[in-house]
């Protein structure tokens, strides 16, 4: 688990809503992976100057042919050679990169998925998360990790940017975040949402972003407690999401694992949470949406 520090964001005006997002089990090289609705989040975080994101794993699905339990030709894309095969690893963090780096500048860091962590540990290659991250330019948050992102109100007229510390002097908002992959093999929304409770009950945070289930899910959790000098009642907010996936459970011409075994169809896309760092009621500065 990691603690990875503070990420400042600057922004002009009390009324600013941000969106972070929780982009997912992407499953790029996956024949199934739905390539048009992901080129269709990426375009609205970087056509939005309030969007930023955290990448939340398996952004490739990272199954070699020697991997005799899960390697099925007919869930290959196209788009990998055969020729690709024999550097897997590096030919999917390549393409991860090709996907992902037109909004690395909104990027806030990346989780390690189990699909990566896998291959890494079969194949020795520890360090191609580590790559990812360093060409993308932000920091390896491992599998888990808790972040403070940072709200700055300079009243500049800049358009919203990450920057390494906050100006002196300044307004500031401060959201804890707990990221996590995911776990579990739970196949109902009941399970699903029991492992995100979980995870808010367990952990202490603002936000919570979890993945893996491929099912999109919101929680609100209020905790009751005092103000600073114990003498008023205050009411701290939380707020989940589980992120959906890219990777469709059932595709015209190939039959997944998921198909074989009927699961449900897939929740196709990424969860966010917005947040309005300086709204005047604390329960309006946090909305989960899916």
């Amino acid at each position: 688990m990691e603690c990875g520090g503070k990420r400042y964001i600057t922004h002009a005006s009390r009324s600013d809503t941000f969106t972070v997002w929780n982009l997912s089990d992407l499953h790029l090289l996956n024949a199934a992976c739905a390539e048009k609705e992901l080129k269709c989040d990426i375009k609205r975080i970087a056509e939005d100057p309030y969007a930023f994101w955290f990448g939340g794993g398996d952004y490739a699905d990272f199954i070699g042919y020697d991997d005799g339990k899960r390697f099925d030709p007919d869930c290959v894309s196209e788009r990998l050679k055969i020729s690709d095969l024999g550097q897997l690893g590096k030919k999917s963090v390549e393409v991860v990169y090709e996907w992902l780096s037109p909004i690395k500048e909104k990027c806030l860091g990346l989780l390690l998925g189990n699909h990566e962590k896998r291959y890494q540990c079969h194949k020795q290659q520890e360090d191609l998360h580590g790559w990812l991250c360093t060409a993308m330019g932000v920091q390896n948050l491992r599998y888990c990790a808790f972040v403070d992102v940072v709200f700055v109100r300079n009243c500049g007229r800049k358009p919203p940017e990450i920057v390494s510390a906050a100006p002196g002097d300044k307004h500031c908002e401060t959201f804890r975040f707990f990221l996590h992959h995911g776990a579990g093999f739970a196949t109902t929304p009941g399970g699903k949402l029991n492992r995100l409770i979980q995870f808010m009950t367990s952990f202490d945070a603002d936000v919570y972003m979890v993945g893996h289930v491929h099912d999109r899910t919101a929680k609100r959790l209020t905790a009751l407690g005092a103000d600073a000098t114990c003498g008023a009642l205050r009411d701290r907010g939380r707020v989940g999401v589980i992120s959906g996936s890219y990777l469709k459970c059932y595709h015209e011409g190939t039959t997944s694992y998921g198909e074989m075994r009927g699961y449900t169809p897939t929740s196709l896309g990424a969860s966010w949470v917005q947040i309005a760092p300086n709204a005047l009621k604390a329960k309006d500065r946090l909305r989960a949406e899916i």
